[in-house]
C-alpha cells in the first residue's frame, strides 16, 4: 500500500508487520487508517473511524492492538510524532481548525472525548511504585519544591497549594532562565522537588536537574514518555502523564490528577498532620473574613 507525505510511515511499518494477522475486518479499518493523512487521523474518535469503516468502535479498538499499539490513543500519538516535529505550530493550528470545523457544539463533544482519553491514557502508565515511592520522599523532605515551566506552571501551582493543604512545606515557581537559577540557589539536601514538564527538553530543565543532582536533592519527574526516557535513570521517581497530538485536550489535566494522587497519598498517611493543616487554612480564612 501506498503513503503519502501526509500519512504515516510508522502506521505503515506496524500495517506491514501484523497484516497477516489480522481479520477482514480488522484489515479494512488497518488500510482505511494507514491511507489517512496525520492530520486528519488525530482527530478521528474510534466510533467516527468505525462509521467511515462500516464495522463497529471494539473493531477498531481491537486492530488498533493488533497493528501493535496499546490502543487507538497510542497509535494515534505515535503515527503522528513525526508531525509534531516537523510541522510549523501555526500550520498545525490550522489543521486543527480545518478538522474540527466551528460547530461549537460539536468541538465541546471533541474535547470531552479527548479529555476522557488523555486521562484514561495516563491511568494505564500510572506506575503505582512510583506514586508510593514519591509519596514517601515527599512526607520526609524539609520542603517540597513544585517546579513547572510555561504551561507547566499550571499544575505546579496547583500541587504546590494542594501538598501546603495537607501540612507539607512547599515552595513552587514558574520561573525560567536566570529568575530560575536564581531560586535554585536556596535547594538544600533534604529537599524533594517536584518538576513537571511535559515533552521537550529545554536548556532550562537541563539546568534545574543538574543543579538538583549537585545538591543531592530527590527528584520526581512528572513528564511524557520522551522525557522520561531522557531522565529515568537521574530521578528519584518518575510519573508519566500524557497528552493528545490533536491538542483538543491539555497535558495539564492528566498532570493536575496526578498532583492530587500525591498530596492525598501523604494525607491519608498521615491524617493528624492532614487535619491540622485544614483546621489552620479554615481559621485564617475566617479572620481574613472579619478583617482580623
Amino acid at each position: 500500500m501506498e503513503t503519502s507525505e501526509r500519512t504515516s510511515q510508522v502506521l505503515k511499518e506496524h500495517f506491514d508487520r501484523h497484516r497477516s494477522a489480522l481479520s477482514r475486518s480488522e484489515l479494512a479499518v488497518a488500510e482505511h487508517l494507514v491511507a489517512m493523512p496525520i492530520d486528519i487521523l488525530i482527530f478521528r474518535s474510534a466510533e467516527e473511524i468505525a462509521g467511515e469503516t462500516g464495522t463497529s468502535d471494539a473493531t477498531v479498538i481491537r486492530t488498533a492492538k493488533r497493528l501493535g499499539f496499546s490502543g487507538l490513543p497510542e497509535l494515534k500519538r505515535l503515527s503522528s510524532r513525526v508531525m509534531a516535529k516537523t510541522v510549523p505550530a501555526a500550520d498545525r493550528l490550522e489543521h486543527r481548525f480545518r478538522a474540527t470545523g466551528d460547530d461549537l457544539s460539536k468541538v465541546a463533544g471533541q474535547m470531552f472525548t479527548e479529555a476522557c482519553e488523555v486521562l484514561s491514557s495516563t491511568k494505564d502508565e500510572l506506575d503505582e511504585a512510583a506514586v508510593h515511592s514519591s509519596v514517601e520522599m515527599i512526607e520526609k523532605a524539609d520542603t517540597v519544591w513544585c517546579l513547572g515551566m510555561g504551561t507547566s506552571e499550571i499544575p505546579a501551582r496547583h500541587c504546590a497549594t494542594s501538598l501546603s493543604r495537607v501540612g507539607v512545606r512547599t515552595r513552587f515557581s514558574g520561573a525560567s532562565s536566570f529568575a530560575l537559577a536564581n531560586e535554585l540557589i536556596d535547594l538544600r539536601e533534604n529537599d524533594v522537588i517536584v518538576m513537571f514538564h511535559a515533552s521537550r527538553e529545554v536548556p532550562e530543565l537541563k539546568l534545574a536537574i543538574e543543579q538538583i543532582s549537585a545538591t543531592g536533592c530527590k527528584l520526581i519527574l512528572v513528564s511524557g514518555i520522551q522525557l522520561r526516557e531522557i531522565y529515568r535513570d537521574r530521578a528519584s521517581a518518575v510519573l508519566t502523564c500524557l497528552g493528545v497530538r490533536s491538542k483538543l485536550a491539555s497535558w495539564n489535566l492528566s498532570a493536575i490528577v496526578l498532583a492530587d494522587i500525591l498530596a492525598y497519598g501523604v494525607a491519608v498517611r498521615n491524617q493528624e498532620q492532614a487535619l491540622a493543616a485544614k483546621k489552620k487554612l479554615t481559621a485564617l480564612r475566617v479572620g481574613v473574613e472579619r478583617g482580623d
